[in-house]
């Protein structure tokens, strides 16, 4: 069976998220990011050179160690409920400039909040001035019109992983409500009872996805 690496609080949790909501059971075990040890005591580099998660172990050994093709991966397997728009559409081709965005832009853009040296407060006005144009891009682009979905009109993969990002920000100190279009397309997928579910049973530390 496909085996996920997590954690509850990382991107990995969106991979986690989506298996749950398209009905995949997927094995899965946690990963301590501060010691690189499962929980079941296993050298996570020894799983995946990298230490990152998400990791997805696939049944032929394959490791998929980057949190898009995971989450691609998911939406090609889902077949019980929809989380993707349809392969070859418009709309699919959306979806993967999205997920491209959040990765390169969003995620990366405040992960560096989590660095210690973003205290130093030139550093972190420099960081602070570029978040405020991705930011600003999200607002008034991905997200306008206040846009229930980040693409399309159902819930995708796509906003599995944004909204993990966005629940980044009272750990680094950065004030959600400030940006009121985001925060609020937050709010409503947070409110989605899949979502609540799923996150109900990723805190469990579950031996499955589903």
């Amino acid at each position: 069976m496909v085996k996920l690496y997590y954690t509850s609080k990382s991107c990995g949790a969106s991979s986690f998220i989506s298996a749950f909501i398209a009905q995949l059971s997927f094995d899965c075990e946690t990963v301590d990011l501060s010691t690189h040890k499962t929980s079941s005591g296993v050298d996570f580099y020894t799983i995946n050179p990298k230490g990152n998660v998400p990791a997805l172990v696939l049944d032929d050994g394959t490791v998929l160690n980057e949190n898009i093709a995971c989450l691609e991966y998911i939406a090609n397997k889902a077949n019980k409920i929809e989380i993707a728009p349809e392969i070859g559409s418009s709309e699919r081709y959306l979806l993967s400039q999205t997920l491209s965005y959040i990765a390169s832009e969003l995620h990366a853009s405040i992960g560096l909040f989590f660095n210690p040296a973003s205290k130093n407060m030139v550093i972190r006005e420099f960081l602070q001035t570029n978040f405020e144009k991705k930011m600003t891009y999200l607002q008034n682009n991905m997200l306008s019109n206040n846009r229930t979905f980040v693409v399309g009109d159902f819930f995708t993969v796509a906003d599995a992983y944004l909204h993990i990002v966005l629940s980044w920000f009272g750990y680094v100190g950065l004030d959600l409500s400030k940006y009121q279009v985001a925060d609020a397309y937050y709010k409503r997928i947070c409110e989605m009872q899949l979502v609540k579910d799923a996150k109900n049973r990723m805190e469990n530390s579950p031996g499955t996805t589903f």
